[in-house]
C-alpha cells in the first residue's frame, strides 16, 4: 500500500471537528435531522482532481467549501482516502509545483472515466437527502460540467419513489406505516421543490462554477462552529 506524504497540520492528528446543522438556503445540508450519508470522500477527492493536480489540504478545503461542509470532514479522511486511490490506479502522485514542493496527485484514465460517471448518476436505489444536496452542490461548482443531466436524474429518482407499503399491517400499526408514508411524501416533495430551486440558480449562474482555488489553505486546528 502507498502511503501518501502528510503536509504539516500544525497539531498532533487528524481532528474530527463537530457542528449542527448547516443550510444551504433554507434547506439543512445534514439530512433529517438524524444524521444522513454524506458524499463520499472519494468521490469528492476524485471530483475535484478533476479541476487539476492538487495536494492533500487543497482537496480538504475544496470539499468543504463546494459542499458546504466546512470543518465537518476529518483531514485523515482524505489522505487515508488518497491511499486507496492510488492502489487503486485511479489516482497517481505527479511533481510537486511551486515553491512549497508539498506532494500532489493527478487522476489517471481510469479515476477520469469514474468522474464522468459521478457527475451524471443519481443513487438509484433509496436517495439520501443530504447525499443529493452536496452531489449536486459539488458538481454544480465544476467548471463544463452541466448539472443540468444530474438534477433531472435526481428528479427523475425522487419522483418514482414507491409509496409506504401497508400490505398485511396489523391495525394497531397502520398508524404508523401511515404517518412514515407522509413524511417520504413530505421528503420527496421538499427534495423535488430543491431540484427546482437549484435548476433556476444554475440557470441564473447563482452558484458560480470555479478552478481550484490559488489561495494555500490555512494550517493548524480548527474551532468547533457555534450553532
Amino acid at each position: 500500500m502507498h502511503d501518501v506524504p502528510h503536509e504539516s497540520q500544525g497539531c498532533d492528528s487528524p481532528v474530527l471537528y463537530s457542528v449542527g446543522n448547516s443550510r444551504v438556503g433554507s434547506v439543512p445540508v445534514s439530512g433529517r435531522g438524524s444524521g444522513g450519508r454524506n458524499v463520499s470522500v472519494r468521490s469528492g477527492v476524485l471530483a475535484v482532481l478533476s479541476l487539476g493536480p492538487a495536494y492533500g489540504l487543497q482537496l480538504h478545503a475544496e470539499i468543504e467549501t463546494r459542499t458546504a461542509r466546512t470543518g465537518r470532514i476529518n483531514v485523515g479522511q482524505i489522505y487515508s482516502t488518497l491511499n486507496r486511490l492510488v492502489d487503486a490506479r485511479l489516482v497517481r502522485p505527479v511533481e510537486p509545483d511551486g515553491g512549497d514542493h508539498l506532494p500532489r496527485y493527478a487522476l489517471t484514465a481510469d479515476g477520469t472515466s469514474e468522474v464522468a460517471r459521478w457527475v451524471v448518476d443519481s443513487d438509484a436505489g433509496d436517495p439520501d437527502w443530504a447525499a443529493m444536496v452536496e452531489h449536486v452542490l459539488l458538481v454544480a461548482s465544476l467548471p463544463g460540467v452541466d448539472p443540468g443531466i444530474l438534477i433531472d436524474a435526481y428528479r427523475a429518482t425522487w419522483s418514482g419513489r414507491p409509496p409506504a407499503r401497508e400490505t398485511g399491517t396489523a391495525e394497531r400499526d397502520a398508524g404508523a406505516h401511515r404517518s412514515a408514508a407522509a413524511a417520504d411524501q413530505l421528503l420527496a416533495s421538499a427534495a423535488l421543490a430543491w431540484l427546482d430551486g437549484i435548476e433556476t440558480a444554475v440557470r441564473r449562474d447563482e452558484l458560480g462554477s470555479r478552478p481550484l482555488s490559488t489561495e494555500r489553505p490555512r494550517r493548524g486546528r480548527r474551532p468547533s462552529a457555534i450553532n
